[in-house]
C-alpha cells in the first residue's frame, strides 16, 4: 500500500529523517509514537507532500507521490493535523462538506450524494446536532471530530492523523479512537497515526511503528514492539520505571 524507500529530509540544511524504509500493508492501524522531536510529524507531512524530501521516494499503491495530481492525491490520503487555526467562520456541514472538494468539479457544487454522505458521516462521528455550529463555538472534542469527519468524507483509502487525542479528556479519547476502530473494520481503511498514550495503542492499533533520532527503530505488531525492553530505552525511561503488559508505566516506589 505505502512503500517508503531511503528517505531522507533536513530542517535548513540540518539532516532530520535520515534513510528512512518502511512499507505499511494495506488495511494496517498502525500507531506512530517516539519521543518528542523524532520526526514522527515530519514524516507523516511528508506522506501527503507537505515537506519534501532531499532524497528517497513514497510509493503508494507502486506509485511515486510526485506522479499523483494534487487533487489524485487528495482521494488516495486523508490528513488530520494536530491542530488547525481557524481563519473563516464556517460551519461544521460546511467544514465536514470540504473534504468533498476532490470529486467536485471547480465550479461544481455539492451534489445530492454529497450531501447524503456528509449527513452520514455526521452522525456516525455524533456531530448531527452541531452541523450548524461555527467552528470557533466547539470544544477540543468536537473540532477534532469535525477535522476527523472531514478526512472520512474524502474517502481516501489511507488516513493519517497527527495526535488526534491530544489535548482531550478520556472519555472523548475513547470516542474518536472507537470512531477510527469502526471506520478502519467497516471500509479498510489504512491508519497511521500519532500516539503518545501506550495502552491505547495496544487497545485498538495491531501495528506500532516507533521513532527516535530520525530513524525508524523498531516496526511490528503492537504486542511484540510495545513492551519494556523496547519501550524504555527508546523513551530514556530508567530503572526509576516500570512498563506492565498493557504499557502502562510506573515510577518505582522508594
Amino acid at each position: 500500500m505505502i512503500t517508503i524507500n531511503n528517505l531522507s529530509f533536513s530542517y535548513d540544511n540540518t539532516p532530520f529523517l535520515q534513510h528512512v524504509n518502511l512499507h505499511i500493508d494495506k488495511g494496517c492501524f498502525c500507531a506512530v509514537m517516539g519521543p518528542n522531536g523524532s520526526g514522527k510529524s515530519t514524516l507523516l507531512k511528508l506522506m501527503v507532500n507537505l515537506l519534501m524530501p532531499n532524497s528517497g521516494e513514497i510509493l503508494v499503491n507502486g506509485k511515486s507521490l510526485n506522479d499523483y495530481s494534487q487533487r489524485e492525491l487528495a482521494k488516495m490520503i486523508s490528513y488530520v493535523p494536530q491542530r488547525e487555526d481557524i481563519i473563516f467562520e464556517f460551519s461544521v456541514y460546511d467544514t465536514v462538506m470540504m473534504g468533498r472538494n476532490p470529486y467536485q468539479g471547480r465550479w461544481g457544487s455539492a451534489s445530492a450524494d454529497d450531501d447524503r454522505l456528509v449527513c452520514e458521516t455526521l452522525e456516525r462521528t455524533h456531530l448531527a446536532h452541531l452541523k450548524e455550529r461555527l467552528l470557533s463555538q466547539l470544544s477540543g472534542g468536537e473540532l477534532q471530530r469535525t477535522l476527523i469527519a472531514r478526512a472520512m468524507v474524502q474517502q481516501a483509502p489511507v488516513m493519517l492523523l497527527d495526535e488526534p487525542l491530544a489535548n482531550l479528556d478520556i472519555a472523548h479519547k475513547y470516542e474518536i479512537m472507537d470512531i477510527l476502530a469502526q471506520l478502519q473494520h467497516d471500509m479498510g481503511t489504512t491508519l497511521l497515526l500519532i500516539l503518545h498514550d501506550f495502552p491505547m495503542a495496544l487497545q485498538y492499533a495491531d501495528t506500532a511503528l516507533l521513532m527516535q533520532n530520525g530513524n525508524i527503530c523498531h516496526y511490528g505488531p503492537c504486542r511484540e514492539v510495545l513492551t519494556s525492553d523496547i519501550i524504555k530505552p527508546t523513551f530514556h525511561l530508567d530503572e526509576r520505571f516500570t512498563v506492565d503488559e498493557n504499557g502502562n508505566i510506573r515510577r518505582v516506589k522508594r
